[in-house]
């Protein structure tokens, strides 16, 4: 819906670890310390170091975002972002976070104290 500025400075979340993560049916809420969090509406990759899982809001994708369990403790080890929306994670463990953009709808918010970043 709204994309990423072609300027964004993400670096905050570089070197956060992932302390909570909050599954529902239509949203799953990354947390990372430092008050910093993910709130994903749309879709999510996650590649766990062998396979690509996509998870995506309906009930049957319940048990793929549980898959994202793995992420629990790991550290963002670097930030992509490309303005179509996309926004890749990389951790010290090997594991992939890629949030993708759906043009039509608000796809995922980046919030940490005092600014909410809406994609």
């Amino acid at each position: 819906m709204y994309g990423l500025p072609k300027n964004i400075d993400l670096s905050f979340l570089n070197g956060r670890e992932v302390v909570q993560i909050a599954i529902g049916i239509f949203q799953v809420q990354f947390g990372f310390d430092e008050d910093a969090a993910i709130y994903v509406h749309s879709q999510f990759s996650h590649f766990d170091g062998h396979q690509d899982w996509t998870w995506t809001p309906d009930p049957s994708k319940v048990p793929v975002a549980a898959r994202a369990l793995s992420l629990l403790g790991a550290t963002v080890e670097s930030v992509q972002t490309h303005e179509d929306g996309t926004l890749i994670l990389s951790f010290v463990n090997g594991h992939r976070l890629t949030l993708i953009n759906n043009k039509e709808y608000e796809s995922y918010d980046i919030r940490r104290p005092g600014e909410t970043i809406t994609v």
